[in-house]
């Protein structure tokens, strides 16, 4: 898998450029008066489209969108869409305000719902892609129904719609309900039993009981997609299963205030990498519901710390650190490319923070994070067009942006302006940097 999100940032990074002057922001895009909102959904729109699935009626998004024209591009090897996005697509439009009286957008939530629905695989494990003949894609490594990214998000965005069926459509929703009960029956089979066991990377004493031994990026995901189920559907082997990835979590975390790399939670192994780290956003929802302290508090310090460190930086995409004695240090750092998955977990997790503490500093922390998208990174570049909703691709350097906007950019922006919509100081000091 850390070879597929690689791939992934590789693959946008090869596209288009635009270059931008150094140390100037992009003044040519402002946000449009007319609207209240910081969302815009008019580009995922344009991404989304309804196709006959094995007879069914599915959502999908489409992955990829060039500039300047935005149209849809796929990729031959992989295929068109995926449950990757469409499972983020389903978290944005169940949590939309007005989700209750806008039939657009309840259409568009079931059909995709319908679509991951029908990408579970007999095994009980998803397949992540479908090609534009409309064949899903049974093969490919980046889409075969294992353990693996994919199916951790589909019970995640399972579980978060079956509450909005369960009074719109009882029998929808029992579809849902099935449909995650056979995949965590899997989880529990394959990760509830491993023993607890280490080895050392680097120096570092590193846990090898989590999704390809130490991924504690899908862990983040496992966990908030079986919070739900449990919450759901109470059953002491899921708690039991939350239990143990969250302890695997924990141990990945290295360093203090003072010490390198100042409570950064590792990605796998001794790498750490900005895409998909919701782990501190993971352990403070899962260990608020849970009562675990100690899981928030590990969060919280990485919060408290890695964040202005990163802020401090210029944002990171990547590092790798090592360890002498009780002394570690950083390998190799990367600074690019940076996107938009890389900071609307930091964003989330900085307000959860301030929901559980009423803390303002962690608003404030929300907000100049969130100010990655209107000029507070390297490149002095927008990053969220919000008077048309595309959320661009990526930062390669100091002086280029990727202008494309695809599936994961565009909803991973919305899903970050979503939430801060909340926050109205947030916002305010995301503003300073546009």
């Amino acid at each position: 898998m850390k070879i597929y999100c690689y791939f992934i940032c590789f693959f946008l990074l090869q596209l288009p450029l635009l270059v931008v002057a150094p140390n100037r922001k992009i003044r040519s895009v402002q946000p449009n008066p007319d609207s209240a909102r910081l969302v815009n959904t008019s580009h995922l729109d344009h991404l989304y489209q309804t196709v006959k699935l094995n007879g069914a009626a599915v959502g999908l998004i489409n992955i990829y969108s060039e500039y300047p024209d935005y149209k849809w591009v796929a990729d031959d090897d992989e295929g068109a869409a995926c449950i990757d996005d469409i499972a983020r697509t389903v978290l944005f439009l169940v949590h939309e305000p007005d989700l209750a009286t806008n039939t657009d957008k309840q259409d568009k939530l079931r059909k995709l719902n319908e679509f991951v629905l029908q990408l579970q695989s007999e095994n009980g494990y998803f397949y992540n892609f479908i090609f534009g003949n409309l064949s899903i894609n049974k093969v490919g490594s980046t889409s075969i129904n294992q353990p693996n990214w994919w199916s951790w998000r589909a019970l995640w965005s399972l579980t978060e719609a079956y509450p909005y069926y369960k009074s719109a459509d009882p029998v929808f929703a029992v579809r849902l309900q099935t449909a995650s009960k056979r995949l965590v029956a899997n989880m529990i089979r394959d990760f509830g039993s491993k023993p607890q066991t280490y080895q050392f990377v680097k120096g570092l004493k590193i846990p090898v009981w989590l999704p390809y031994g130490s991924g504690t990026d899908q862990a983040a995901i496992m966990m908030l997609g079986l919070l739900n189920y449990y919450q759901q559907t109470p059953d002491g082997q899921v708690l039991k299963l939350i239990g143990t990835l969250g302890d695997g979590i924990v141990q990945m975390q290295f360093g203090t205030a003072g010490q390198v790399p100042y409570g950064a939670i590792m990605s796998f192994e001794n790498k750490w990498h900005a895409y998909g780290s919701d782990q501190s956003y993971a352990l403070l929802r899962v260990g608020k519901a849970l009562n675990r302290p100690d899981w928030t508090a590990v969060a919280r310090r990485e919060v408290d710390n890695f964040y202005p460190y990163l802020l401090k930086e210029g944002f990171l995409e990547s590092f790798e650190s090592s360890q002498q004695g009780t002394s570690v240090s950083f390998g190799k750092k990367s600074r690019f490319s940076q996107i938009a998955y890389g900071v609307r977990p930091m964003v989330w997790a900085a307000l959860e923070l301030y929901d559980q503490t009423k803390d303002a500093n962690y608003v404030k922390l929300a907000g100049q994070l969130a100010g990655w998208f209107w000029g507070n990174n390297p490149a002095r570049a927008i990053m969220y067009d919000k008077a048309r909703g595309l959320g661009f691709d990526g930062i390669s350097s100091d002086t280029q942006i990727n202008k494309n906007s695809g599936a994961e950019s565009t909803i991973e922006s919305l899903l970050t302006f979503q939430r801060l919509e909340n926050y109205p100081d947030a916002i305010a000091q995301a503003n300073k940097y546009h």
